[in-house]
């Protein structure tokens, strides 16, 4: 409740802001060119906000809630003001400041409870692939990005384990970020016994968030690697770091470290794999070195890391410089990037649905 209460908190700080900014500013001579210049001025800083909170520095952190209140009350702003403008040159009608200014609060609202439910619904997404490596069927599930305490209530996390529990996965993969730099030691050690109470085999890859090495910029470091480490292993789950692990005859996982750990991920060239006769999946948090996998033989690729941009229209920009959600293809192996079973820092996703992947893989 106190994480949904300080975000209604923000997003009216953010209203308040934008409105009395708007006030100051108002000007009934603006020209319609003029006016949409404006709007895409908004829409740039609503972005621009975005940006600065899926990718600036670590220092803006503190800051990063009230940045993400402005981006989504900016945006529903800009949109609001398109909308009545283009009414207004339609109609021919005088232009009064409070009408589109109660329309653009009601967007800003709708906005605003649009993208908070739909960080708290996490949704199965069923994937089919096949391999002539295959002797047999294999279903598994793999998640990442569930950042557990940073923007969901734990009782989420809860109903997606036990809809996993019920799904006929062999198997299941924490592809990292499953805990970060806001989640409590309390917090860690729930969700990995939640992981291991599930009674059947699970692997884990790290994400560059899980050990708290940003935990200065937060509440403070909640708990050490070590913990990480114990809480993870102590309940059943299997960490692979530049590790293979042969799970059936014709199956095998490779669990990578994270790119963000340049000195201990190991290059693509120590990788040795034993059996290229067997189907390889390779778990990497970030979608990063697909390539490099490929050539030694991966077949399919599991990441996460990028939240399908979380933000909209993020996804959209992402996806001009590298892999960001769905489907890739590379020397015959497929990379599938997944949206996420969380999102990061505060309980707002206006791109994409928060999913776990359900992967079944045929012979072919």
């Amino acid at each position: 409740m106190k994480l949904y209460l300080i975000w209604a908190l923000l997003c009216f700080c953010a209203l308040v802001i934008v409105s009395t900014v708007q006030l100051i500013l108002k000007n009934k001579a603006v020209k319609i060119p003029l006016k949409f210049a404006f709007i895409a001025i908004k829409i740039l800083i609503a972005v621009a906000f975005a940006v600065l909170v899926m990718a600036g520095p670590v220092i803006l952190r503190p800051v990063q809630p009230l940045m993400f209140s402005l981006y989504a009350v900016l945006f529903a702003d800009a949109v609001s003001d398109f909308c009545c403008t283009l009414f207004y040159l339609i109609s021919k009608k005088e232009r009064r400041f409070a009408v589109p200014k109660t329309i653009s609060i009601i967007f800003a609202v709708l906005f605003i409870v649009y993208g908070t439910v739909n960080m708290q619904i996490i949704t199965p997404k069923y994937h089919t692939y096949s391999s002539t490596k295959l002797n047999s069927e294999h279903t598994f599930v793999y998640l990442a990005d569930l950042h557990i305490g940073s923007a969901q209530n734990f009782s989420t996390a809860e109903k997606m384990v036990s809809e996993i529990k019920t799904s006929g996965a062999e198997f299941i993969v924490l592809c990292g970020d499953i805990t970060d730099d806001y989640t409590t030691k309390d917090e860690m050690n729930k969700i990995y016994s939640l992981f291991g109470d599930l009674n059947i085999p699970v692997y884990y890859v790290y994400g560059n968030h899980d050990r708290q090495g940003y935990a200065e910029y937060a509440n403070g470091r909640q708990y050490t690697p070590e913990e990480l480490e114990k809480a993870i292993t102590s309940n059943g789950i299997t960490i692979l770091k530049d590790e293979l692990y042969k799970i059936s005859p014709d199956l095998i996982i490779l669990g990578r470290e994270d790119y963000s750990e340049s000195e201990s991920r190991a290059d693509v060239s120590e990788l040795k794999i034993p059996d290229t006769s067997s189907y390889l999946i390779v778990a990497d948090h970030q979608p990063s070195g697909f390539k490099e996998h490929a050539d030694i033989g991966a077949d399919l690729q599991i990441s996460g890391h990028t939240h399908a941009g979380q933000l909209f229209p993020l996804r959209f920009f992402y996806s001009l410089v590298a892999p960001v959600y769905g489907d890739y293809e590379e020397q015959g192996a497929v990379m599938n990037v997944t949206s996420g079973a969380c999102g990061w820092r505060v309980p707002f996703r206006t791109d994409a649905h928060c999913n776990y992947e359900v992967i079944t893989l045929k012979p072919e």
